[in-house]
């Protein structure tokens, strides 16, 4: 049975309501959820819409002050329509197929958006956080690929908007799209979850520090990855590793360079770390980087993002050598000064930061190019992105 935590109000209009289904609601210690609380209050501040929230797969309770239902995928409708005050809404579902069913493939979520567009009192979004799995044979991702697709690609022929964090993803959903039906895709890279510097510290003020942040399975992955980086730590010259994060095994150092653990830090804490590191590494793939919130918390704070995995071309605007640097950029990097590395960083993600999300939705809720003159900051928002 649907259960909500929290009275929705009498007075909330739905016009300016946004429902947001989420799998689960565990603040730093789930990603998607660290990326739907920012936004909505994002999207009450500039543009004075309320949030309320759908948990479909978890029964873990929250301290936010939202109104919030837990339910199973089939109550969707019936949970909308209750923190709607039974009248017509807006859905934002975040999609990330392992959050909805343990073998990623959320097909009761497919049926349960089903029904809400049947109903058509609803309409609905979606932010596509990832798509499908894939993997060797002998990998369970293997086997489970192709449900996988088949209801991510069901959940976007039921959507009104769809909005996804990388071009392929994009491109993926756009080729695999009812013929008939063909609908686009917008790309926007996640944003950062920990803050966003409005002035940046320059180079010349910062430590000769790598940051290693995120949660603890994300740094644990990098410090494999590190081990094999004695080149590259010496290139940079770095003098010591910050560590970012929930408790976690970290080394005491990586080819001699020690590491200082900080733990979960106050975010005025964080934001002092990220900004006056120098580098920030991350064990990710080049072409998949704009969906990662480690990231985008690097450039949202002008820290040069390291990665070991060279890679030619552009992918979503990122270039090697530019935004971020490899093992075979670093050299140059560091002769035409990091100054330029760290500011391309910077505005590279100021293109699509909270601000520029949150604007998103407020245009489609609002059915035109900005919203009433009375929310001022809103609609200029609006207007510069």
């Amino acid at each position: 049975m649907a259960e909500l935590d929290r009275d929705p109000g009498e007075n909330m209009s739905p016009s300016k309501q946004l429902i947001q289904v989420v799998p689960q609601l565990t603040p730093m210690r789930c990603g998607v959820t660290d990326h739907a609380i920012p936004l909505a209050r994002e999207l009450e501040a500039a543009f004075e819409i309320d949030t309320a929230f759908v948990v479909l797969n978890s029964r873990e309770k929250c301290d936010l002050a939202y109104p919030i239902i837990h339910c199973a995928p089939q109550e969707l409708l019936q949970a909308c329509l209750s923190l709607s005050n039974g009248r017509p809404g807006s859905i934002l579902v975040h999609l990330s197929g392992y959050g909805y069913s343990r073998d990623g493939a959320p097909t009761l979520l497919a049926d349960a958006l089903t029904k809400v567009r049947k109903d058509g009192r609803f309409r609905v979004a979606v932010y596509f956080h990832e798509l499908f799995a894939t993997g060797m044979p002998w990998r369970s991702a293997f086997w489970y690929s192709r449900r996988q697709r088949n209801a991510v690609r069901r959940i976007a022929e039921e959507c009104d908007l769809r909005v996804t964090s990388t071009r392929c993803y994009a491109d993926w959903l756009e080729r695999k799209s009812d013929r008939e039906r063909g609908y686009s895709v917008q790309v926007l890279p996640v944003f950062s979850t920990v803050g966003e510097a409005r002035e940046l510290l320059p180079i010349v003020q910062r430590q000769q520090t790598m940051a290693v942040f995120g949660l603890s399975a994300t740094r644990r992955t990098a410090y494999k990855e590190l081990k094999s980086a004695r080149n590259l730590l010496r290139d940079l010259g770095i003098r010591e590793i910050a560590d970012l994060g929930p408790e976690s095994e970290v080394p005491l150092e990586v080819h001699g360079v020690p590491v200082r653990r900080r733990g979960v830090l106050a975010p005025a804490d964080l934001v002092r770390e990220l900004a006056q590191a120098t580098f920030g590494f991350l064990s990710y793939a080049p072409a998949l980087a704009a969906k990662s919130g480690v990231f985008a918390a690097y450039c949202a704070h002008g820290t040069v993002p390291v990665i070991t995995k060279a890679f030619n071309g552009e992918a979503d605007g990122l270039r090697d050598g530019r935004e971020l640097l490899s093992p075979g950029t670093v050299k140059t990097a560091l002769a035409s000064g990091l100054e330029h590395c760290s500011k391309a960083a910077w505005l590279w993600y100021c293109s699509h930061r909270l601000n520029a999300h949150a604007a998103t939705y407020a245009r489609w809720l609002s059915n035109s190019d900005a919203l009433a003159p009375a929310v001022t900051r809103g609609k200029a928002e609006i207007e510069r992105t």
